[in-house]
């Protein structure tokens, strides 16, 4: 009886033993597990870095700018392609004014006035080198045409010599009348073509075919030209001419009484002697 009640409590001290051992076990996964999952969750975490102010890498710099123009090859691109647009639009400029100067319209007088004026007249060097001894107490050493000095008329500065409308002689010159010349053309017989000396554009057509025709022509940088006595003249008021066409003829003469040609220049309203200004030699 005794041998039973022993091996009842042995078992009933081994089943309790098993069960402490299972709750001791579940306890420590219980307690555990938080630990696992903050340590999981810590893990999943990024890792951030806050970055302090500090002084940029100079070298860095400069190659950060130099990548913005790409490489070699295609910055080269990028010049012939500004090339090839900066050509296009030069020829088509070009070909505007070409165009404008074909065609006889009224308006295309005054933009033909101006790109006319614009490429005969020389630049104003003098108003240049005023303005650079005004700033710099000198004429530039690498513009030595600024140090010379020029011949001006009327102080209008540099002076365009003109093409000559008629070869001949000085019959009576400007200082009879202070207004213009007399030129008798070097021809003998027939009639003699009278050209303009420059391009510009017709003011007015005067005159009749018994006493003579009056041409006048505004040419560029404010001069104006009158040939007279002309027998005949085709040309009408707002016409365009270009130096050498011709403006009209003179009549056959004799030698008793030659054929002559007037002709005066006016720079803005006043006039000079066309020798300063036309190459009549």
């Amino acid at each position: 009886m005794n041998t039973k009640r022993r091996i009842k409590q042995r078992r009933e001290e081994r089943i309790r033993r098993l069960m402490d051992g299972a709750v001791h076990e579940i306890m420590q996964e219980q307690t555990s597990a938080p630990r696992s999952e903050r340590t999981e969750s810590f893990r999943q975490k990024p890792f951030v870095v806050v970055d302090e102010p500090q002084e940029r890498d100079p070298e860095w710099l400069w190659k950060k700018e130099n990548s913005r123009y790409g490489s070699p090859g295609r910055s080269g691109f990028h010049i012939l392609r500004s090339l090839l647009r900066r050509t296009m639009v030069s020829a088509v400029i070009f070909a505007g004014v070409w165009g404008l100067f074909q065609l006889d319209a009224s308006w295309t007088i005054t933009p033909k006035t101006v790109i006319a004026d614009a490429l005969h007249n020389d630049m104003d060097f003098a108003a240049a080198a005023a303005w650079y001894e005004r700033n710099f107490g000198g004429p530039p050493s690498f513009l030595p045409v600024l140090g010379h000095t020029t011949d001006a008329v009327n102080g209008s500065g540099i002076r365009q010599l003109l093409g000559k409308p008629v070869s001949g002689t000085v019959v009576q010159p400007f200082a009879l009348s202070m207004k213009g010349i007399e030129i008798v053309p070097d021809a003998a017989g027939g009639l003699v073509q009278v050209v303009s000396s420059g391009a510009g554009r017709v003011l007015e057509v005067l005159g009749d075919g018994e006493n003579g025709y009056t041409v006048v022509i505004q040419h560029t940088g404010k001069v104006t030209a009158i040939y007279g006595r002309l027998n005949e003249s085709e040309l009408q008021k707002n016409d365009w001419v270009e130096a050498g066409n011709t403006v009209g003829t003179l009549k056959a003469g004799s030698s008793e009484q030659p054929a002559t040609l007037y002709f005066a220049i006016k720079e803005g309203e006043e006039y000079v002697d066309p020798a300063e200004v036309v190459a009549l030699d």
